[in-house]
């Protein structure tokens, strides 16, 4: 016989799962899940449900554990019950323990370290172990919450959909069932669990609005839960359709390569809302970074300046840039290197006495160039044209290179040396605009700072290398 409490009409609950993740394809057959797990409710539910459906389905299930040790003992407990209920359903368990004490990052909440903490090992573990999806125990409640948390902190519409059934290899099966139907299923067949004191601490965002804001707002408006996942549902439905319009519109405006993205912004300009539409889902999808208003006009106004290859945004996890690319500037997005660490270096060489025209593409800083011997007439054409390098290197036949800065270079001047950093520091160029200027050397020897190349910058020629009336051979090098 069931257990006391047991409602036949509980078996119902696990249809509506196992349809839920049909309908969103969150699991397909061979596929091997990493199950996020502390000891509570929730995640107990979530083990239940996947050892229901594992065979069914065609697929395998492990454990994932972080303890925490905010709570000393407790945590320990928690993780030799978890370790226990892995071996009771045989399925492999992976624990981790993290010094949250001692160890969490300056300038975030526990939630936010924790959170990060958590993603960091699980995509780590699955990596590492061929888990081709992690599962998390989100229910219907916790959306609820994070709209809510969303509306009232700040958010566009993309943080309006709140939690996504899928998220890469984040899927969360629970987002169709409420707390209040997983509490009811769980004594009804008599799973046990463990309950995290934590969860009362008003401290915690979440657990204010879980136990001191949601009960106000629904005793006064008892639609409220279902106000608020209809207005999550219609703001994914939005976001769909606009992404399906400006498809439609602009074709490809958004170029993703491994550890970057490109965003056509030159054809978005004319439309802030456009334009920060497009940057926000890229952010978001990309990067997993939370934008906010302030940031999407900081980027679209400082973008709108007429000045090329120059860094526009920078915070502890996104660098936006606008480059030039393709004939056109863009804005390329990496993720922030928070360390700074030393820049890459890159060098290009150029063919001997530069008979006939060579083009290099120099991929580091999206642009190309021409090479080649010009005669007198060319130069007094170009000269003052920032596009162009002009050099006479009648006494000297050292090989000729295009590369970034190095320590210690210097170019010679009218009134004797300079440093190019220093060069660069009078200009108020940012580091990583320093690194990014292309220099022109015959052997070891600075002989341009081709500046004006991605900014609106002079060129400088170095003294001895300067072009006149008697120079005999004169390389001109010439932005494409």
């Amino acid at each position: 016989m069931p257990p006391s409490g047991y409602d036949d009409n509980m078996d119902a609950i696990i249809t509506r799962i196992r349809d839920y993740i049909r309908l969103h394809g969150l699991f397909a057959e061979g596929d091997r899940l990493l199950l996020s797990l502390s000891a509570g409710k929730d995640s107990m539910f979530l083990l239940h449900v996947i050892s229901l459906l594992r065979d069914e389905m065609g697929i395998e299930a492990a454990i994932f554990h972080l303890n925490h040790g905010m709570r000393g003992e407790e945590s320990d407990r928690d993780e030799a019950f978890v370790r226990a209920i892995g071996e009771r359903h045989g399925m492999e368990t992976h624990i981790c323990s993290h010094d949250f004490k001692g160890g969490r990052r300056a300038g975030i909440s526990f939630e936010e370290d924790a959170r990060n903490v958590r993603y960091g090992l699980l995509h780590g573990i699955a990596g590492k172990n061929g888990y081709t999806v992690i599962a998390t125990a989100h229910s219907r409640d916790d959306q609820i919450e994070t709209v809510l948390m969303r509306i009232v902190t700040g958010t566009g519409i993309h943080g309006l959909q709140g939690i996504l059934p899928r998220r890469g290899a984040i899927v969360r099966p629970l987002l169709a069932v409420s707390a209040g139907e997983i509490y009811a299923y769980l004594h009804g067949h008599g799973i046990e669990w463990r309950e995290d004191a934590s969860n009362e601490d008003p401290s915690y965002l979440r657990n204010h609005v879980r136990n001191r804001i949601l009960p106000v707002i629904r005793e006064k408006f008892p639609m409220a839960d279902g106000a608020i996942l209809s207005l999550g549902e219609v703001a994914g439905e939005s976001i769909s359709l606009i992404d399906g319009l400006i498809h439609e519109r602009y074709a490809q405006v958004v170029a993703e390569e491994d550890k970057e993205a490109y965003i056509d912004a030159e054809t978005l300009r004319h439309s802030f809302p456009l334009f920060a539409h497009v940057l926000s889902s890229v952010i978001r999808r990309k990067f997993n970074h939370h934008v906010n208003r302030n940031m999407l006009r900081e980027i679209f106004s400082k973008y709108l300046v007429e000045r090329a290859n120059v860094d526009i945004y920078v915070d502890k996890s996104i660098r936006v840039e606008k480059r030039y690319r393709n004939n056109k500037s863009w804005l390329r997005l990496r993720a922030s290197d928070a360390e700074g660490g030393a820049a890459p270096k890159w060098v290009y060489p150029i063919e001997p006495e530069a008979a006939t025209e060579q083009v290099i593409e120099i991929e580091e800083i999206g642009i190309s160039v021409t090479v080649k011997a010009v005669d007198h007439g060319f130069f007094e054409k170009f000269r003052k044209n920032t596009g162009y390098i002009f050099v006479t290197l009648e006494n000297n036949n050292e090989s000729l290179y295009i590369r970034n800065r190095r320590e210690g270079d210097c170019i010679k001047t009218e009134k004797g040396s300079k440093k190019v950093k220093d060069l660069f520091i009078e200009k108020k160029l940012d580091n990583a605009s320093k690194d990014r200027i292309p220099l022109l050397l015959a052997g070891n020897t600075v002989i341009a700072c081709m500046t004006g190349f991605l900014f609106d910058i002079p060129n400088r020629i170095a003294a001895d290398f300067l072009v006149d009336k008697n120079s005999k051979k004169v390389i001109a090098v010439i932005k494409n």
